[in-house]
């Protein structure tokens, strides 16, 4: 266990409003998912120290983070160029999911962000976030379409991107991947990723990376997971839920600590990848944002999904995890 002086704080580990949501939380999951029911019941150092070990068998012996945007509204075209440019300043080139619908309308904002050099992953096309009455409603979900539905939609977020950008992408995140995390829809989204001859997909949920690692080959190409937070390890630490939600139970501060954890316990894990994201939109004016990210810089290597995906697959057994056994350790 970490002690407080070495990263933990008993007030970060749970009293109050924090702790009251990740219970909720938990049991949210559990009862739609009940085979999730054991891994909430780990504590955050058994599931690093078990994650520490599936990052070195996946063949990757070090830290590594990737932060990504999902730029879903107009919103965020509108500042993504300065945040990508406040990022690039602390050493991070960041990695963009966006749907190609945004894509188009907010072509030239992207393409100045492309010239850097940033990864563009196909984010499907249609749009799937609309403003109605002062408040953004998801309007779009992979678990409600048919798999034309979604191949058509994966195959046109494609061709929108090379057409916008001038390259292809070579990765995938699902809209609203939440929903969107059955073995049998994972497995069916990595088939059509292989259609496309695309590397990878950013598309699981942290329980996925505690599951089988930060990179896996489960369902077809590889697989990055997000992460999440520090003291609920299973819940994506995301700007939604901690900056922009109207009903959140997190502010500013709550994430400037989970963030700083977080960065403790990857460090003790010793291996593994930082996977973070956030709205541009919901961030720009956040300067805590950015020093959390100066933060995981201070222990990872700036990165990106292409980047790893090449590097694995030059391993043969790269992202071939099998599941030890978990233990405090």
């Amino acid at each position: 266990m970490l002690r407080e002086e070495e990263g933990l704080s008993d007030g970060a580990r749970g009293d109050g409003p924090m702790r009251r949501h990740a219970l909720t939380s938990r049991l949210r999951r559990v009862l739609l998912d009940p085979r999730s029911a054991w891994w909430t019941r780990r504590s955050p150092e058994q599931l690093f120290a078990r994650y520490g070990r599936l990052a070195r068998r996946a063949g990757l012996g070090e830290l590594s983070l990737v932060i990504s945007f999902d730029c879903d509204t107009l919103a965020d075209a509108e500042v993504v160029v300065d945040v990508h440019e406040r990022l690039r300043q602390i050493g991070v080139l960041a990695s963009y999911a966006v749907p190609a619908e945004i894509l188009e309308r907010g072509a030239d904002a992207y393409r100045q962000v492309a010239a850097t050099g940033a990864e563009f992953i196909n984010h499907g096309y249609r749009e799937h976030t609309v403003k109605e009455d002062g408040r953004y409603t998801s309007t779009l979900f992979y678990d409600r379409l048919t798999e034309d539905e979604v191949r058509a939609d994966m195959v046109a977020g494609d061709r929108a991107v090379h057409a916008v950008l001038g390259r292809r992408p070579s990765g995938f995140r699902v809209p609203h991947f939440g929903t969107y995390q059955r073995p049998t829809q994972l497995r069916f989204l990595h088939g059509v990723l292989r259609e496309l001859g695309y590397g990878y997909s950013s598309s699981t949920v942290p329980l996925w990376g505690f599951r089988r690692g930060p990179a896996f080959r489960d369902f077809g190409v590889l697989e990055f997971p997000v992460s999440g937070t520090a003291t609920a390890p299973l819940d994506i630490l995301d700007s939604w839920g901690f900056f922009a939600a109207p009903d959140r139970v997190h502010d500013a501060g709550d994430y400037a600590r989970e963030g700083a954890l977080a960065a403790e316990l990857y460090r003790r894990a010793g291996a593994g990848i930082l996977s973070f994201y956030a709205d541009p939109s919901q961030i720009h004016s956040e300067s805590v944002f950015f020093e959390t990210v100066a933060r995981w810089r201070e222990v990872a290597t700036p990165t990106s999904y292409e980047a790893l995906a090449r590097r694995l697959s030059s391993t043969p057994d790269a992202g071939a995890t099998t599941s030890p056994t978990i233990s405090a350790s």
